[in-house]
């Protein structure tokens, strides 16, 4: 496991970790103000990103390989230095399930309080996930969204969070973008924007 500024230090403090996972396909602003955000709120000490390998509730692969997923990431993340970065579910073999995630970074971290930050479309789906009971009980989910959220009946509890804002900017609009040869500076980084037009990514 990677994480920018994670030293043996800084792991073996009690800290209030935030874990964003999903395929970052690429990351753009949404997913930064979200995270941002999360720091707020949940008074976070980092929010941990880990882009998927595979999940067990897509077919489809991501377009762009997982090496080019972490370099938009690393130039995405570079700025604030209280955004890291984990390869853990990338070096796992795939599908990735976030219990085996949670573990891996809790024994990184025994002694952080982990949150799972979620969007609101997988809340339909906590029940579902692979050894959710055991999930629950090494993290709080939380979720951007206003008022009290509950999961299913028998599933995990969800902390409802305040959204300042709301963030319509998607992966799949700026691979389109990307495709038709429109502009995407507004919608991610510089660094990532440079990148992917250097590596002609997402054009075909």
């Amino acid at each position: 496991m990677t994480q920018k500024s994670a030293t043996p230090a800084k792991r073996s403090r009690r800290l209030r970790l935030g874990i964003y996972g999903g395929t970052f396909d690429p990351v753009h602003h949404g997913h930064l103000i979200l995270a941002r955000d999360a720091l707020e709120q949940l008074k976070l000490d980092a929010v941990l990103f880990v882009p998927c390998g595979r999940s067990p509730f897509k077919d489809l692969q991501p377009r762009a390989t997982d090496v080019e997923r972490l370099s938009l990431l690393k130039r995405a993340l570079k700025s604030e230095p209280r955004f890291w970065l984990s390869r853990c579910e990338l070096d796992r073999p795939a599908p990735s399930y976030a219990f085996d995630t949670a573990q891996e970074i809790r024994e990184s971290f025994p002694r952080a309080t982990l949150f799972w930050l979620i969007g609101a479309d997988q809340l339909a789906d906590l029940g579902k996930w692979h050894r959710a009971a055991e999930l629950r009980k090494l993290v709080q989910f939380a979720v951007l969204q206003r008022g009290d959220i509950a999961g299913k009946k028998g599933g995990p509890a969800v902390l409802g969070l305040p959204q300042p804002r709301r963030v319509d900017i998607s992966a799949t609009e700026i691979r389109h973008r990307v495709k038709q040869r429109l502009p995407i500076d507004h919608l991610v980084p510089g660094p990532v924007a440079a990148y992917i037009k250097r590596r002609g990514l997402y054009i075909s």
